[in-house]
């Protein structure tokens, strides 16, 4: 990668539907040089995926779920990721250190939801010791890019 392909990373992830000429006038490259580079950072995994970034707000509540286990084995903590990665409320998931073995985000329709998905995936897992939950009032500040310099 070079400084081009970061200055188009950067333009990217703020509006990914910029016309490749529109990137180009603002990094002094063509607008078939930009597809050439947008394409081979998708190819080299560079890129994930382009996708549309819905409000939440608008379509229930947000919650920060930490999860601790009563003990951390490789073969748990693979089927932990397997159950979260199959739920469809769970947005986001993350090995972390300290207390919480677990910090997922979640998104339900209600807060009666999250119970009952809560009573069903969390708390019947034997491997889960507890877990805390933190309702999201309101969203301050929401970023998905990632620093590329």
């Amino acid at each position: 990668m070079d400084a081009f392909d970061t200055a188009i990373l950067d333009i990217i992830q703020s509006d990914a539907g910029l016309s490749h000429e529109a990137i180009g006038q603002r990094v002094n490259l063509s607008a078939s040089s930009v597809r050439r580079r947008i394409t081979n950072l998708k190819r080299d995994g560079v890129i994930e995926r382009d996708v549309s970034i819905v409000n939440v707000e608008q379509f229930g509540v947000l919650l920060i779920t930490s999860v601790i286990l009563n003990e951390e084995t490789p073969e748990i903590y693979n089927e932990l990721d397997t159950i979260f990665a199959e739920q469809k409320l769970v947005k986001q998931s993350y090995h972390v250190s300290g207390e919480s073995d677990y910090i997922i985000i979640v998104h339900a329709s209600s807060m009666q939801s999250y119970e009952e998905w809560a009573r069903a995936v969390l708390m019947s897992n034997a491997y889960i010791n507890r877990f805390n939950t933190t309702v999201v009032y309101s969203r301050r500040k929401f970023d998905t890019s990632v620093t590329t310099r």
